[in-house]
């Protein structure tokens, strides 16, 4: 049931300081298959990332704006936004169907880290 399904930022970690500008994003997910782009089966959806980006509003696909909304569309569970400027970021995790719509209820996880 979409209703139980959660998308965890694994890494970075809410609160943590990443060294360098390259900041690797790794996601977990439960109650929900990931797989490609494009594919509808029923309970599952694939990633997308917001760096320091508010998110679509509800009822709109994401859209994608690169370096700072990013689709995850290969099914991937892990991306790395390369030349991320020092200091403190947002980045919004957000599971969506195989057309780019949020899952409802939203899947969605949110956490700060800062840059070194």
């Amino acid at each position: 049931m979409i209703a139980d399904a959660t998308v965890t930022i694994a890494q970075p970690m809410a609160g943590s300081d990443v060294m360098g500008s390259a900041v690797t994003v790794r996601l977990r997910v439960t109650g929900v298959s990931i797989v490609p782009a494009g594919d509808l089966t029923p309970l599952s959806g694939h990633h997308h990332l917001y760096l320091d980006a508010d998110l679509t509003a509800a009822g709109e696909p994401v859209p994608s704006v690169p370096g700072s909304i990013v689709h995850m569309g290969d099914a991937s569970s892990e991306f790395t936004f390369e030349d991320v400027g020092p200091g403190e970021h947002r980045l919004i995790a957000v599971v969506a169907n195989g057309v780019h719509m949020p899952l409802q209820p939203w899947v969605i996880d949110t956490v700060t880290f800062t840059v070194r």
